[in-house]
């Protein structure tokens, strides 16, 4: 690591911390921003190029030994006084503490797909809009094994720096392919590959993906559609089956990602 003493944050290379509450900014550059420790350690755990981390010297205390890590000798460290981190928007997130990596490049199609044996499950993303959403989907596919994540150009980009804080940095795991027609995309997926897509809905679909699909589908795609109107009808079109999860009383429907983890449970308990 280099380290750098700072009294301001002047500096050009920390423009992307002064910039925190510039959310478009953000969306359209090539970086992403870990604040707090947990997604911070998940950060540097991971594969991701970490161009900077800011801190004070209790935090470098704790990280010392990850951050003289060979591999973040091109790091810089940037350390300042708890008082000039504390006017950083989001203090209570990042605690005086942040680093910023550069964006992967979205995976290749070719890589989200495997010919080893068992049950694989994709996960595919059509018009969610709210990075919290995001970042809780994120979270949810890290916990159940996700092989891949296909996001479509209509959903929220998931490296906004509110996606990767609620994902607590699971989102640095994850295979994400990044697309600019969903449905073309999930198309090729079908006959190239043979995945079979299972679209969620809150209705007309079957509790049981495993009936609609069989038990010999090796890989299972869930489609999951807006916060606001669910699936496309062209998303419809794309489905071998639908997937419904019963519901009690006048309730019809609960928040797409906790109905992400309903079904990323129900296409994994067979494996």
């Amino acid at each position: 690591m280099r380290r750098i003493d700072i009294q301001s944050l002047d500096h050009p290379e920390l423009e992307p911390y002064r910039t925190l509450r510039e959310h478009t900014r953000h969306w359209q550059g090539d970086h992403v921003v870990a604040e707090g420790e947990k997604t911070v350690r998940a950060l540097l755990a991971s594969q991701l190029d970490v161009l900077s981390v800011l801190l004070d010297e209790h935090w470098l205390g704790r990280l010392r030994e990850d951050l003289e890590n060979p591999r973040f000798d091109n790091t810089d460290v940037y350390v300042a006084q708890e008082q000039l981190l504390e006017g950083i928007v989001g203090f209570n997130m990042h605690q005086n503490l942040m680093a910023i990596a550069r964006v992967p490049e979205s995976a290749a199609l070719e890589s989200m797909h495997t010919e080893a044996p068992g049950r694989h499950v994709h996960v595919a993303l059509e018009g969610i809009a709210d990075a919290e959403n995001m970042g809780m989907i994120l979270r949810n596919c890290a916990a159940f094994g996700v092989r891949s994540l296909i996001v479509g150009s209509d959903s929220s980009n998931p490296w906004l720096r509110r996606s990767v804080r609620v994902s607590l940095g699971n989102v640095f795991g994850l295979r994400i392919h990044r697309c600019d027609d969903l449905h073309v995309t999930l198309q090729e997926c079908r006959e190239r590959f043979g995945w079979k897509v299972v679209g969620t809905t809150p209705r007309g679909g079957s509790s049981v993906i495993e009936r609609d699909i069989g038990a010999e589908s090796e890989h299972i795609c869930l489609l999951v559609g807006s916060e606001a109107y669910g699936l496309s009808e062209q998303a419809f079109d794309l489905c071998n089956a639908l997937f419904t999860i019963p519901m009690s009383g006048d309730v019809d429907s609960i928040n797409v990602a906790n109905a992400t983890a309903v079904a990323l449970f129900e296409a994994t308990r067979y494996e």
